[in-house]
């Protein structure tokens, strides 16, 4: 279902991953208890396979170890906790889930409250210095090979 995406990540060069680091079934499901909904199918294929992965300075979100998740900033439940003590982050984005914060011009996240009929949330973008939100891919593998196309000239 997803080689062509695993095609690109065994080839490219714009995100880097270590094989053999994904997560296990139990970890998200335990994620998945803690946010209140089910992880979108392919978000969940990488988080099986890859769990995470680094691109231009900023890590993409996955789930680190129980243990470690307290103090893991590319933990997707501790950005997740963080922003649930933000009231105004709650008021102003209560469907969110960061994915990804390359830098400080823009940031990735899931859009909760679009869930399509296969199970997947919408990647929005969020521009800092326009203050825009935009859809940026409808599913998260389509995330993945769209940063990858971007960063590799589109091929």
């Amino acid at each position: 279902m997803y080689e062509q995406l695993s095609t690109k990540l065994a080839n490219t060069k714009a995100i880097r991953w270590f094989p053999g680091h994904g997560t296990d079934e139990a970890s998200i499901a335990e994620a998945e208890t803690e946010l209140g909904f089910a992880l979108p199918p392919s978000y969940r294929w990488w988080l099986l396979h890859y769990n995470s992965g680094h691109l231009n300075g900023g890590d993409i979100f996955g789930l680190a170890p129980a243990e470690h998740r307290d103090i893991a900033d590319n933990d997707v439940l501790y950005n997740y906790r963080l922003h649930l003590e933000d009231e105004d982050w709650r008021r102003q984005f209560p469907s969110r889930l960061d994915l990804f914060i390359p830098d400080a011009d823009e940031l990735f996240f899931f859009d909760t409250s679009a869930r399509d009929e296969q199970g997947e949330f919408p990647v929005m973008c969020f521009d800092l210095i326009n203050a825009e939100i935009f859809e940026y891919a409808p599913t998260f593998a389509a995330f993945l090979e769209q940063l990858i196309d971007e960063r590799e000239g589109g091929r």
